[in-house]
């Protein structure tokens, strides 16, 4: 009866062992495990034994014999119960912290301001040109399930190809996907539609529709798409794009371009102000190439292109109040 009390008694000491043992936190794990790694290297393993084995000679019955086969394996589990305990806990602290890393995601952001073009190469390998007025937006780490970029502006690609992730390009709620191409988007925040120019390979564009579904089409070398954010729709045609992309080269292509468009490409490109004084000079158009040419050759070319028109160019000053440099100032009119 004794025999049976005292079992149960150990198995409630053991049971309320493993329950606090719950509770422990992970700084008070780590002190138990160096404690008992420290008990470990303290036993003299070597001389354990030879006692052991000299009481195993002198004696000859049974009992006494597994006694101490049990005490040597007592002494001989020890290290190899610290080191199972220093395990589970390193490998435990080892599991949480990699759970944590793929939760836990920073956010690298590029900007390029009015009159600036930028170049970067993304973790992945991928060239990206961003134009003027533009803001690129990506995770890190980058290279995980799907490369995604968020873009308030417009960028030229060159995907590095990776077929087991895909690459994603999200313009407000539209989405460009890609496996490994090169192409242009275009979707500066306030203009009223999203322009696709792709160059070389194949994508995939969606945006989700009012009635919660979504529109999506392919695209491939050379075809052109704008996307209407207003009424919803999309106009695809396949032409020749360098006209759409050739401003990560430096370069501005005017293709019968009219004169509102001219000015916004200034102000993007330039980061100066335009003012057009008279409404006729909106209707003209322009068709010409600017290959990497400072804002005071563009004007005149301008100007020598159509003899009727005639650019001031005003130089920013620095604000009283804010001690900024205001932007430059470039009129148009008549002569």
């Amino acid at each position: 009866m004794n025999q049976k009390i005292q079992h149960r008694k150990s198995e409630s000491d053991f049971q309320n062992f493993i329950e606090d043992r719950k509770g422990l936190s992970p700084f008070d794990r780590k002190l138990e495990a160096a404690k008992l790694i420290d008990q470990a290297a303290s036993v003299d393993v070597d001389n354990a034994y030879e006692t052991v084995s000299r009481r195993i000679n002198r004696r000859n019955n049974t009992y006494p014999f597994i006694t101490l086969l049990t005490r040597i394996a007592a002494v001989l589990t020890l290290p190899l119960l610290a080191f199972a305990i220093w395990s589970l806990f390193f490998q435990e602290q080892k599991t949480k912290y990699h759970e944590l890393a793929q939760n836990e995601i920073t956010w690298q952001e590029i900007e390029s301001p009015p009159g600036i073009r930028s170049h970067v190469v993304l973790p992945d390998g991928t060239k990206l040109w961003l134009n003027a007025g533009s803001q690129l937006r990506y995770g890190i780490p980058f290279t995980r399930r799907n490369r995604e970029v968020e873009l308030a502006g417009e960028a030229f690609l060159e995907v590095a190809k990776n077929e087991l992730s895909p690459f994603v390009v999200k313009a407000g709620n539209a989405e460009v996907e890609v496996l490994g191409t090169q192409f242009n988007v275009s979707a500066y925040p306030g203009s009223d539609r999203i322009e696709v120019a792709l160059k070389e390979g194949r994508v995939r564009f969606s945006v989700p529709d009012d009635a919660g579904s979504v529109k999506s089409c392919e695209m491939k070398a050379n075809d052109f798409m704008q996307f209407n954010m207003e009424n919803q729709k999309a106009s695809l045609r396949n032409t020749n794009i360098e006209k759409y992309i050739a401003w990560h080269k430096n370069i501005m292509i005017l293709d019968d371009t009219p004169m509102e468009e001219v000015v916004r490409l200034l102000e993007q490109w330039y980061g100066v102000k335009v003012i057009i004084r008279d409404e006729s000079i909106k209707k003209y158009k322009f068709t010409t190439t600017f290959d990497n040419e400072p804002l005071f050759r563009v004007l005149e070319l301008l100007e020598l292109s159509s003899p009727g028109i005639k650019t001031i160019y005003t130089p920013g000053r620095p604000d009283k109040v804010t001690k900024k440099l205001s932007p430059s100032i470039v009129t148009i009119t008549k002569k």
